[in-house]
């Protein structure tokens, strides 16, 4: 922001009316868009370059510690504890409070403890602030985006040579496939983390909007999913028999409804039909559980497409997550009129 009437390059003016305060201050306001874009509320702290004729406003400062406040008095936050220290983490906040009118249940502290755990063991700390409220510190990991990436990639590798070596050598139990599968997983949380801390930025509509370009990321690759499953669909349909064919419709309708129902718990946000939408899924992704059972009891055509089914159904799951994320922190949070009561957001 500059005081000039003509925009840098790149940029564009944005014509303030000088006021006065007291008897010898004078005083701008700042844009409303590009103050909640930046993360400043009243208190905030920004720096004022003087720059020859102009004067440039520099928002925050990179040790910024930003803070989130959560009341356990509703029922649909406590359901979902895990899934706000999630969206906490993923969103950039490094201090969370859930806090309570009574003292804190022993198995809600264990959650979120459990949730912690899940999510990032290593940077995220659980304690109880006092009887009535649970506190969460959570560390930023070392390294930049690229760098993280690049470890993420090669860790995938040696994940995927390992399978392979499992093919000849059979030599790989399912501890050890979770072991990994948990690594890729909390190196991929940190790496959205890094992404997601921005520059000078609070937990504003821009962080929000990344738990919807997350949701985007997940429909394009469903895209890419729902392609070849329909390929392979049209090449053996002829290979199926009457009874397949039937099975097979009735898990794309479920598909079908479940999208449609997340879909609808967009705008307005709704948790409820979010969760409607995910036990719908549900149903799909149970076969995974018998898939032995079924494979053996189905032809070769039935069992391939069947696979490519579940592959669908996995990212349509992650998609929901994500869209029920979205919905709890847009519903409990601090909205742009100040109206909300579940979650705060405070700077330090």
């Amino acid at each position: 922001m500059e005081s000039s009437r003509e925009a840098p390059p790149g940029g564009r003016a944005l014509p303030r009316k000088v006021q006065r305060l007291g008897s010898s201050s004078l005083i701008i306001t700042l844009p409303r868009e590009w103050a909640r874009s930046h993360g400043l509320r009243a208190g905030s702290l920004v720096t004022v370059v003087e720059d020859g004729d102009r004067l440039v406003v520099v928002p925050g400062a990179n040790d910024r510690v930003l803070s989130a406040s959560f009341s356990l008095r509703h029922i649909n936050l406590c359901k979902h504890l895990g899934r706000a220290l999630f969206c906490a983490y993923l969103s950039g906040v490094d201090r969370v409070s859930f806090y309570s009118n009574r003292p804190v249940r022993q198995d809600l502290l264990e959650r979120l403890s459990e949730a912690a755990r899940a999510v990032d063991e290593e940077h995220i700390s659980v304690s109880l602030s006092s009887p009535y409220e649970v506190g969460l510190s959570i560390e930023d990991p070392v390294g930049d985006v690229a760098s993280s990436l690049a470890n993420y990639g090669r860790s995938l590798a040696l994940a995927i040579s390992r399978l392979s070596e499992h093919v000849v050598n059979n030599n790989m139990g399912e501890a050890e496939l979770e072991s990994m599968y948990r690594d890729l997983r909390a190196q991929a949380f940190r790496l959205l983390r890094i992404g997601s801390k921005g520059f000078h930025m609070g937990l504003s509509q821009d962080h929000l909007s990344r738990l919807l370009m997350a949701g985007i990321g997940l429909m394009a690759l469903a895209n890419d999913a729902y392609y070849v499953l329909a390929r392979d669909v049209l090449t053996l349909i002829g290979s199926m028999s009457e009874s397949e064919r039937e099975r097979l419709k009735f898990l794309l309708q479920v598909l079908e409804v479940s999208l449609v129902a997340t879909s609808a718990g967009v705008d307005p946000p709704s948790v409820k039909k979010e969760e409607d939408a995910y036990y719908k899924l549900k149903m799909v992704l149970d076969i995974e559980d018998q898939l032995g059972d079924v494979v053996r009891a189905s032809g070769p055509a039935f069992s391939y497409v069947l696979a490519k089914v579940l592959d669908l159904a996995r990212i349509v799951k992650n998609f929901e997550e994500t869209l029920l994320c979205y919905a709890i922190f847009k519903k409990y949070s601090e909205n742009e009129q100040g109206t909300g009561e579940a979650f705060q957001l405070r700077e330090r």
